[in-house]
């Protein structure tokens, strides 16, 4: 079956269809704003890219997941997003050495000075003073440990890349979440909404589920909606190219056992919420900004599994396969090596 002809949305009556829907009003500025970062910075190709990213609509996709994001957090969301978007481009192609590249950046992400620093280096330190101002020691930890599984996930998919290798599904689902880039953007919840979570709260059970649970969603979600544009890119580290090898089905048959798997995502991810809900009247110490920040942080979660679908129907990244990319500069993750004479 030729791609155009897949059925790659869920079925309405998916549980998926019944998380909030909700847009933030700032959408037209997120836009904006993410267009200023990348002129800015000239982290783009050229004006093919420059359109590219404006049909992206990654404005939208910032306030479908973050819809009660204030306005003083605009800029640092949009930042943070166009960075990842511009590097996941980058490292469609093979970049040199990955761990070097991934350290230099964990570099600049603790406020370190960086040797050769890129152009993309410094979107992200600028935009990094942004995210982690206000934010508490504990965050920050979390937060540079998930960018940390995030860039090692380039060199993980390379290496499937280069071998034709199509992932199994065990070592797939516990890698695919670190890989997406997901988890620091859960993590930026806290950011968009200025309240934290206890940091306790961080390591119950409960609040792992529903982390966990969420970010899942999001990636398998995200596997079908790009199918076509990584079948055609050579990328093997997909989860429907995952199931249709692992239980010998046919394209569509995978993509649909992708919506039955996330479908017990979201069922687990509801037992989850009502235990720990049923949790915190007996936590002692907690303030009512910190329950209110649970609260916020819980719809976030299900804003992003809901928002994401509904951004993936309207963006070109995925609708459009045309070739063009963001960037395809190896500077932008390569250090820049000093002139000498």
């Amino acid at each position: 079956m030729h791609p155009v002809e897949l059925r790659i949305w869920p079925p309405p009556e998916h549980t998926l269809l019944q998380l909030p829907d909700l847009l933030s009003p700032y959408a037209g500025q997120l836009e904006q704003r993410i267009l200023r970062w990348a002129d800015e910075f000239e982290v783009l190709d050229d004006d093919r890219a420059r359109a590219k990213l404006e049909h992206t609509r990654l404005g939208e996709l910032i306030a479908r997941s973050y819809p009660h994001v204030t306005a003083d957090r605009l800029d640092a969301l949009a930042g943070w997003f166009l960075w990842a978007f511009v590097i996941d481009d980058c490292y469609d192609d093979l970049v040199g050495d990955y761990d070097a590249a991934a350290e230099r950046v964990l570099s600049v992400l603790r406020g370190e000075r960086v040797a050769g620093m890129t152009r993309l280096d410094a979107l992200l330190a600028r935009v990094t003073e942004l995210v982690v101002d206000g934010r508490s020691r504990h965050w920050r930890a979390r937060f540079e440990q998930h960018m940390g599984q995030f860039l090692a996930g380039f060199k993980y998919e390379a290496v499937n890349r280069a071998g034709g290798r199509t992932p199994n599904l065990l070592g797939y689902t516990q890698l695919r979440r670190a890989t997406g880039g997901i988890t620091p953007s859960l993590d930026l919840l806290e950011v968009a909404s200025g309240h934290e979570v206890p940091a306790l709260l961080h390591e119950t059970e409960q609040f792992r589920i529903l982390f966990n649970r969420a970010a899942d969603v999001v990636v398998w979600v995200n596997d079908v909606v790009s199918l076509e544009k990584e079948l055609r890119s050579g990328e093997t580290s997909n989860g429907v190219l995952v199931l249709r090898q692992e239980m010998n089905l046919p394209t569509q048959g995978a993509i649909d056992a992708v919506y039955d798997l996330v479908d017990g995502q979201i069922e687990q991810f509801e037992r989850a919420r009502t235990v720990l809900f049923g949790l915190l009247p007996g936590w002692s110490g907690l303030t009512v900004t910190e329950l209110a920040a649970v609260d916020l942080f819980v719809e976030g979660l299900q804003t992003w599994m809901r928002g994401n679908l509904e951004w993936s129907r309207n963006c070109a990244r995925y609708r459009v396969v045309d070739g063009v990319r963001l960037s395809t500069d190896a500077r932008l993750v390569n250090a820049v090596k000093p002139v000498t004479g």
